[in-house]
């Protein structure tokens, strides 16, 4: 399960002492009426026809329906949904909600700064930032984090990173795959990764 930040369990930066975030429908539909929105609203979802994702985005969709929100989903195929990748040529950053998969690294670095820095097209910042979202003490931290040369330094940025993220939410981290994969009986030395590499140099035989 996410807890709304991109630090997962794998992570050894990842600072487990944020409280996991819970479901609180009755908060969600109070804050929806102090926002003006007592009676719901309705919006479109736009995401991509690939593995899972559509059904999660019916998950999604039943879960806001709980609160008084209409969601209209639209799946597209990903060349539709990516478009060009580039804000103005893409349903991914355009639209006014959209899921997108992202798949692993070995450092949460890119799933830091592409989505959640905010976007400079000078500086080439904020690429993937289709929430738009802005916040200068959140630019500071991330920066502070990815120059940490330790890990107990990273980790206290780390906690304060998913506490920023998860009183701002801009993205919503639901979930991150235990990746397994398997070789046949008697071979060795193949090293899998969780972006779907396999790495065949070391492999033999036995």
């Amino acid at each position: 399960m996410g807890n709304d930040s991109p630090f997962a369990p794998v992570f050894p930066s990842t600072n487990t002492s944020v409280a996991q975030r819970t479901q609180d429908t009755a908060k969600a539909k109070s804050l929806l009426a102090a926002a003006g929105h007592g009676s719901g609203f309705s919006t479109q979802l736009v995401t991509e026809n690939v593995q899972e994702i559509p059904e999660y985005a019916q998950v999604l969709v039943q879960a806001a329906a709980a609160i008084g929100v209409k969601i209209n989903l639209k799946v597209e195929d990903q060349s539709t949904y990516y478009g060009k990748a580039t804000f103005g040529n893409s349903d991914w950053l355009d639209a006014t909600m959209s899921m997108v998969d992202y798949g692993h690294r070995s450092v949460p670095n890119v799933f830091l700064t592409s989505p959640l820095e905010t976007p400079n097209a000078k500086t080439g910042t904020g690429t993937w930032n289709a929430a738009h979202f802005a916040n200068a003490q959140y630019d500071k931290l991330v920066a502070q984090y990815i120059a940490a040369s330790d890990l107990g330094t990273q980790k206290t940025l780390a906690g304060q990173i998913e506490t920023l993220l998860l009183a701002q939410t801009p993205v919503i981290f639901g979930y991150f795959y235990n990746y397994l994969t398997a070789t046949a009986q008697g071979v060795t030395g193949v090293y899998p990764t969780a972006i779907g590499h396999i790495f065949l140099y070391n492999a033999a035989k036995g």
